[in-house]
C-alpha cells in the first residue's frame, strides 16, 4: 500500500470514530512509526509501505480511534522547548502551564539557598523546567505517585540539582522554599465523567480535585504557609475568589491572577513576607 493511500484511509478511519484533527494525528503517527518528520512524510506520498511497519501502525491508529490520547501513543511532549517523556501514569502538559511556568521564572532568586518547590510533578515539567533554567538553585519535586515520579526521574536524569520525593502535598517535606509551584488536580469530582473520553484516560489521581476542585490546593496553601516566599497555584473554572480567599486567610498578598488563553483565570500568586 502507498503510503498516500495509507494515510488517507487511516484518516478517515480516526474521522469516523470522532477524532479531532485526525488529518494532522495520522501524520504524526506515520511520522512516529517510520521515524521521518511531517515534511518527510508529504515527500514520501508514493513509497509502498511494508507489512513489518503497517504491524507497528495499526495498534496505534486503533487506540487513538477509542480515545487514546495522541500523546502517549507518541511517548512524548514538548513543553519549554524541550521533549518530555509521557505514560498513562502522568497528566499531559497543557499550554496554560507553561504560563505558570513563565510567571515563576522572575521571582527565582539564583543566589538564595533555600530550594524551589514542585508539589504535583506528575511527569516532571515545571521542576525539571526550573532546574535546566537555574543550575545553581537546588529544586525540589514531590509526588504522591511513585509511577508518576518514575517518569519525572528519566526526564530529569543528569540534573544535578533536582531531588524527587514521594509526598502526599507537602507531608513528607519539612523544610523551607523560596517558592513554591504546584499544577494540582482541580477538576471536580463530579465532573470528571463529564469530560472528554481522551481526558477520561489521563489518571484520575491527576484530575480529581475533590468535590468542588479545590480541596487539594486549599491544603497545599494551609500546609505551606510560613513556609515560602511565593506560592503559585494552577487552578480550575470559577474557583478564583475562593482561593484567593484561602490564601489571605493564611497570610499571603495575592500579586498575581492571571487569565489563559481562552481568557478563563488560571493562575494564582500569593506572596508573604513571611517565611523560614
Amino acid at each position: 500500500m502507498r503510503l498516500l493511500e495509507l494515510k488517507d484511509t487511516s484518516t478517515a478511519y480516526l474521522e469516523r470514530h470522532g477524532v479531532e484533527s485526525a488529518r494532522l494525528t495520522m501524520e504524526l503517527i506515520l511520522a512516529h512509526v517510520l521515524e521521518k518528520t511531517r515534511m518527510q512524510i508529504y515527500l514520501a506520498f508514493e513509497e509502498d509501505i511494508q507489512e513489518p511497519t503497517l504491524a507497528k501502525l495499526r495498534p496505534l491508529v486503533k487506540q487513538r480511534a477509542e480515545g487514546v490520547p495522541l500523546e502517549y501513543l507518541l511517548g512524548f511532549k514538548e513543553f519549554d522547548g524541550h521533549k518530555f517523556k509521557l505514560t498513562p501514569d502522568v497528566l499531559i502538559p497543557r499550554p496554560e502551564t507553561e504560563m505558570l511556568l513563565e510567571a515563576i521564572v522572575p521571582l527565582v532568586k539564583a543566589d538564595d539557598p533555600l530550594p524551589l518547590v514542585d508539589v504535583g510533578t506528575g511527569s516532571g515539567i515545571l521542576a525539571v523546567s526550573l532546574a535546566r533554567r537555574f543550575p545553581t538553585v537546588p529544586v525540589i519535586a514531590l509526588d504522591i505517585s511513585e509511577a508518576a515520579l518514575a517518569v519525572a526521574r528519566e526526564n530529569g536524569a543528569g540534573l544535578a540539582n533536582l531531588t524527587f520525593q514521594q509526598s502526599d502535598l507537602l507531608s513528607a517535606w519539612d523544610a523551607n522554599a523560596q517558592l513554591i509551584v504546584a499544577n494540582l488536580p482541580y477538576i471536580p469530582a463530579g465532573d470528571i465523567a463529564g469530560l472528554s473520553r481522551e481526558v477520561r484516560k489521563e489518571p484520575r489521581l491527576a484530575l480529581d480535585g475533590g468535590p468542588d476542585g479545590t480541596q487539594l490546593i486549599a491544603s497545599l496553601i494551609a500546609q505551606s504557609a510560613g513556609r515560602t516566599r511565593h506560592l503559585a497555584l494552577e487552578f480550575g473554572d470559577g474557583q478564583a475568589d475562593h482561593l484567593k480567599s484561602v490564601l489571605i486567610n493564611h497570610g499571603y498578598e495575592v500579586t498575581l491572577l492571571q487569565k489563559d488563553l481562552t481568557a478563563r483565570e488560571r493562575i494564582l500568586l500569593g506572596t508573604t513576607q513571611h517565611h523560614g
